[in-house]
């Protein structure tokens, strides 16, 4: 009986409207640098004709002569042990306390309309894939003075073609020629923010070796480190080579004692 006798003080008094749930696509770059978006919601909002009383203005909802006002009904059921006391939710008020006899017009006694107001949003730098956005109070409307309820936005990035994520570290690929790797060279690394960077590989650099540079990374969001850029270097073998091109590296081949390569036909002549 306890139970039911808080159930019809919360159902009388000030409740908060639900909580609202969406989900926004943003690229890498823009979870790397941040973003303003501009997002739908549709959500329910207080009537402005009633201001959320469900009445015709100049009119008021009344107290509910079947439950007296508190949105519940008390019964008695006979049992084994005696007669027990029960409540139930009022059907005559439908455990609101209250009676609307003359309902408002725009919103037909509701005290609320369905709207789809655009709301922005601020997505933070170094946000990462399935991770939420709260913005307080903009969620669905309360009911009898209740506050309004949350919205919760979920964040899905869209994979890169060239940069990948680990932690707040961006991975990617650089391909560099043979003579890159075994004379070394400067090379020029694009930035997820679309400026560059020359980084000096050494000679000798063998394909699959990892170059770090610091604090190009993604920004944490609970704190003021950085994460660092790392990419990896594949040597690419020409698939077709000029006449010249193939004599310079024929004579390179006897100056490392190596055999130059011999055409055939197949594998056994």
């Amino acid at each position: 009986m306890e139970e039911d006798l808080l159930g019809a003080r919360k159902n009388n008094g000030p409740r908060k409207g639900n909580d609202l749930n969406v989900r926004i696509e943003i690229t890498f770059e823009q979870a790397f640098l941040g973003v303003e978006k501009e997002i739908s919601v549709t959500r329910d909002e207080t009537c402005e004709n009633c201001h959320g009383t469900g009445a015709k203005p100049g009119t008021s909802p009344v107290k509910c002569n079947v439950c007296h006002g508190t949105g519940q009904v008390t019964g008695v059921q006979n049992t084994i042990l005696g007669q027990i006391q029960t409540r139930r939710t009022c059907t005559a008020c439908h455990g609101t306390g209250e009676i609307i006899n003359e309902p408002c017009e725009i919103c037909h006694g509701r005290g609320k309309v369905r709207k789809q107001p655009k709301i922005k949003v601020k997505i933070p730098a170094g946000i990462d894939d399935n991770q939420t956005v709260v913005l307080r109070g903009e969620g669905e409307a309360g009911e009898k003075g209740g506050a309004k309820g949350d919205l919760y936005i979920t964040v899905k990035i869209k994979k890169h073609s060239i940069f990948t994520r680990s932690g707040n570290n961006v991975m990617c690929e650089v391909p560099i020629t043979i003579t890159q790797a075994a004379l070394g060279a400067n090379l020029e690394i694009p930035m997820v923010d679309g400026t560059k960077e020359t980084y000096r590989i050494p000679d000798g650099t063998q394909t699959g070796t990892k170059f770090t540079i610091r604090n190009k990374g993604f920004k944490s969001i609970n704190s003021n480190s950085v994460g660092d850029f790392i990419f990896t270097v594949t040597v690419q073998t020409p698939k077709r080579l000029s006449k010249e091109q193939r004599e310079l590296l024929t004579e390179l081949a006897k100056t490392m004692n190596e055999q130059p390569p011999i055409k055939k036909r197949g594998f056994f002549g």
